[in-house]
């Protein structure tokens, strides 16, 4: 295994590509061995890994596993992961540190790197059933023998370059986008696209160059791209995090391969074509219980035993055919009922274009709940008729369509159905519309030292809504600053209390439903805002003056 590795190390190969150059093999290596020599000079055992620098990230990795230390790849970093993770004695690492040159050579080093594959320790967040943030441990040597397998599916007969819309911190964006390249002898671009219009530039940037690429997709992001972009120069895409809608390949001119996984088990099973079984992994065992329920037994996973997957399959022997999640069907009143069949029904009406169905406790019963993304024109209809109208016109189309208990209670609008940074919708977020709600709803953020953007919006149900006013609702000016502050203090944890204000313009009207832009910037104790709206028309701004931790009046 470290064969394929060792081949690489003083390769003069490109492995990091971005938009000032590339970074070669013998170079990240040595990068590797600087950073090695100063974990091993640090006395603490735990350290938290984030970074949007793909070439900064698999660097420390590879450097943190060596000098034997334990990692956590958190999923975002954020001022109050890291107090409790400083309160649990774990460090970030980052560029920050101070890293010295060294002479030695990554071969030269006094390392057992058989034994740092199984021992050194790799923990990665996952959703989890319960909305909670599991743990995952995983080995690099896991990792690793699941890269090995995937090399006999994809073709690397000529240089590949891997660009990829999800992050590296998760186990999708690890395996596909920086070791797969990593182990293969291929390269990556360094930071994660976010955006379409991105991602085209960079592939006609690797096109001039004459660099075949793949992407590393979500289904979240094909299905949003439909009709906009379909990324024609790349020439293979990937898509894991959920199973990609029936008829969104026709969208697309080159193959889309599919992977079914999770961060405990790892990659499972592949498809190539909406109507194709899925076919195991070469190096994965399956099986189907009483119950319909898939269980894998893999040598890539992270335990050795078989684990339950908490999804419906059939299996034949040889593929398998997905029936949907064991945790979506639910028992409501004594009755067996399916999320996910309400939410296929659901989406028959034409004016629905997602929705997600989910149970939520309201004033001691259980209720099927749903959070509903409209069309265009009937979110025009939502915005100037109202959130009651709406409802009573999908209730009408649904009746006859559900059964009464299974008819939702509970409505939510929103312009998208946010997913995290693995691609799938977060059990927490949906929850959230379902509390009392203070904030608008987050739908990206970006977050930089000394700035923050976020798309946010301000959703019927918001409290500051209620009562002002009760036919024209419109959010008040006061609450604006109060949104500034909180994100304010969200991001940098030593702003406290505030001592005013400065050129404060309120320019335009927030009405429910509205769809806002937040940039936040940072200037010592001052922080300058501006919200506007999706036609780029400025709706407030101005400037908040802070008290900074330590200082004294």
């Amino acid at each position: 295994m470290i064969s394929q590795l060792v081949k690489n190390f003083h390769s003069q190969k490109p492995l990091i590509i971005d938009d000032q150059g590339q970074i070669v093999f013998a170079d990240f290596w040595q990068r590797v061995t600087e950073q090695y020599v100063y974990l091993k000079q640090q006395p603490e055992h735990r350290f938290a890994l984030w970074s949007d620098d793909s070439y900064a990230f698999l660097s420390w990795l590879w450097a943190a596993i060596l000098a034997d230390k334990s990692l956590v790849l958190p999923p975002h970093r954020i001022s109050q992961l890291e107090q409790d993770f400083a309160e649990q004695g774990i460090i970030f690492i980052d560029d920050h540190c101070v890293v010295d040159t060294v002479a030695q050579r990554i071969d030269h080093l006094d390392i057992n790197w058989q034994q740092q594959l199984d021992k050194a320790q790799l923990i990665f967040f996952t959703s989890g059933s319960t909305g909670q943030p599991k743990h995952i441990p995983r080995s690099m040597r896991q990792l690793l023998t699941e890269v090995a397998t995937l090399t006999q599916y994809f073709s690397f007969q000529t240089a590949i370059t891997m660009l990829a819309s999800v992050s590296h911190q998760h186990i999708y964006g690890i395996l596909f986008k920086v070791l797969l390249p990593l182990w293969a002898g291929q390269s990556f671009y360094r930071y994660q696209l976010l955006y379409p219009e991105h991602i085209v530039q960079v592939q006609q940037r690797l096109c001039t160059l004459g660099q075949q690429h793949y992407l590393i997709a979500s289904p979240a992001l094909l299905k949003r791209c439909v009709g906009t972009f379909d990324f024609e120069l790349s020439s293979l895409i990937l898509s894991s995090g959920g199973q990609l809608d029936r008829g969104i390949r026709a969208y697309y001119p080159q193959p889309i391969v599919e992977i079914l996984g999770s961060s405990e088990t790892g990659g499972i099973a592949i498809r190539r074509q909406d109507d194709d079984v899925w076919q195991p992994m070469l190096d994965v065992d399956v099986r189907v219980d009483d119950s319909q329920q898939l269980w894998v037994k893999t040598a890539h996973a992270f335990s050795p035993d078989w684990i339950a997957t908490g999804d419906l399959a059939k299996f034949n022997g040889k593929s398998l055919q997905l029936l949907g999640r064991s945790d979506r069907i639910v028992k409501l009143e004594e009755k067996r009922i399916s999320l996910d069949q309400i939410e296929q029904t659901v989406l028959r009406l034409s004016q629905i274009a997602q929705c997600h169905v989910t149970l939520t406790k309201h004033q001691q019963r259980d209720f099927v709940s749903i959070v509903i993304v409209l069309h265009a024109q009937q979110r025009h209809l939502l915005c100037t008729q109202g959130k009651k109208a709406m409802i009573e016109q999908l209730k009408s189309q649904l009746q006859g369509q559900l059964e009464s208990i299974a008819m939702p209670r509970l409505w939510r609008f929103v312009e998208e159905i946010s997913r995290n940074t693995q691609a799938k919708i977060s059990k927490q977020w949906i929850e959230q519309l379902f509390q009392p709600l203070y904030y608008p709803v987050i739908h990206q953020q970006q977050l930089a030292q000394d700035q923050a953007d976020y798309r946010l919006e301000f959703i019927a149900e918001m409290a500051c809504f209620k009562g002002h006013f009760k036919d024209f609702p419109v959010y008040p000016g006061v609450a604006q600053l109060g949104l500034m502050i909180h994100f304010s203090r969200q991001n940098w944890t030593d702003l406290q209390d505030c001592l005013g204000y400065e050129q404060l313009k309120f320019q335009g009207l927030i009405r429910p439903y509205d769809v806002l832009d937040l940039h936040l910037q940072r200037d010592g104790h001052k922080i300058n805002f501006n919200l506007h709206n999706q036609q780029q028309q400025r709706v407030a701004g101005g400037r908040i003056l802070f008290q900074l931790a330590g200082d004294h009046e």
